[in-house]
């Protein structure tokens, strides 16, 4: 197979409308962000002949999507995933066109995050859990149900180690609720944070306050991905793929030799060493930030910022328009809405292609972008995209 670095592109974005309470169905959602990624692109449905997605058991199936697009694709794949589905998928796109298999794929996440199956909430099968997760029955049954349990204790230990202190994860907080005043479509549009009120909220699951969590939204995204050839013949301008990476771990942390390690720390020197490039090349970022602490480890794992001064780094503004790593700049997943990380992708396509030229949105001289994506401390995926 070779390199895929510039081979590969992706060619069409969308989304739905983003709600508390859409009133609608996950499939609906799901064709509303299909119409609008094909119409970024320039394409009919026709032109798809392979859909992908991710759930948590709280999706339609690509199946359904297609059939009601009016289309009988050539293949179709469902995966019970989170966080790092969205690089995965797509890097397995790309190999199924690489192979000749396919030639255009249309990869989605749709979801009734808040008024329907909400996670860690209802709908949420603790049996199910108990069974699914690696070492579950050691954890569920003394009420340890929920990612923000999980992380957390994670985060205790890395704070630990490291003298990261509840300011640097308020920062991270700071830093995209203002990139969230930027863009109206974000849930928190209007409505800034100070450290002050950060600070003065309860905890939740230590470490982790309000601020700290990811949103829980109605709405679906689509990305459409294609040959570096066909990508001439689209409406929108291509943004590349420069290199792709995804690890998963033995989930249990009994099993790891060194808990002060995440998958990606692994993932990370594979997608530079694809796309070619160091983290000093990184124009933009799309860091995965279902908890502000998960943007912290990841800052180390690219290699933004050394182990033990990842705090600094962010206290600095780093993340911020003008940082040296405008982060997460539509809100990210703490501001501006949640599909486990698809949302993200979308914004780094965008600021890659230069759609916010002439606006307070748009990150000067963006040529090349990093996305990431994380599962949890035992899987990740990654992509570098490039304009």
């Amino acid at each position: 197979m070779g390199s895929i670095k510039d081979r590969y592109a992706i060619v069409g974005v969308g989304e739905s409308e983003r709600s508390k309470n859409s009133g609608t169905t996950p499939l609906h959602l799901a064709l509303d962000a299909a119409r609008a990624a094909l119409d970024d692109a320039g394409l009919q449905a026709k032109d798809i002949d392979g859909f992908m997605s991710y759930s948590e058991n709280d999706s339609c199936t690509s199946h359904q999507l297609a059939t009601y697009l009016g289309v009988r694709p050539k293949y179709v794949k469902d995966i019970m995933g989170g966080g790092s589905s969205t690089e995965m998928l797509i890097a397995d796109a790309v190999g199924l066109i690489e192979t000749g298999q396919l030639n255009t794929v249309l990869i989605y996440r749709s979801m009734n995050g808040r008024s329907g199956v909400r996670m860690g909430g209802g709908g949420w099968d603790v049996n199910m859990l108990q069974s699914a997760i690696e070492g579950g029955s050691f954890i569920i049954p003394y009420g340890a149900g929920s990612p923000a349990q999980w992380f957390g204790l994670f985060a205790t230990r890395h704070m630990h180690e490291t003298g990261l202190t509840q300011e640097h994860l308020g920062h991270v907080c700071l830093s995209f609720y203002e990139h969230a005043q930027r863009n109206p479509k974000a849930y928190f549009y209007g409505k800034p944070l100070t450290m002050e009120e950060y600070q003065k909220t309860p905890y939740l699951s230590y470490p982790f306050k309000k601020h700290d969590f990811c949103l829980e939204s109605d709405e679906a995204n689509a990305i459409i991905v294609t040959s570096a050839d066909r990508a001439k013949d689209c409406k929108s301008k291509p943004v590349y793929i420069m290199g792709l990476s995804a690890r998963q771990c033995v989930s249990h942390a009994h099993y790891w030799n060194d808990l002060s390690e995440v998958a990606a720390d692994y993932v990370a020197p594979e997608v530079y060493k694809m796309a070619d490039v160091k983290p000093e090349d990184i124009n933009v970022a799309s860091i995965y930030d279902c908890y502000s602490w998960v943007v912290l480890r990841q800052l180390e794992a690219y290699g933004f910022a050394p182990r033990g001064e990842v705090g600094n780094f962010v206290a600095e503004g780093n993340l911020r328009m003008g940082g040296k790593l405008p982060s997460n700049t539509a809100g990210g997943m703490l501001s501006e809405g949640y599909t486990h990380g698809m949302n993200n992708v979308l914004e780094i396509v965008r600021q890659v292609r230069h759609e916010y030229k002439g606006s307070d949105r748009q990150v000067e001289n963006c040529e090349i972008g990093i996305c990431t994506g994380w599962a949890g401390p035992d899987m990740a995926g990654a992509m570098i995209l490039r304009n």
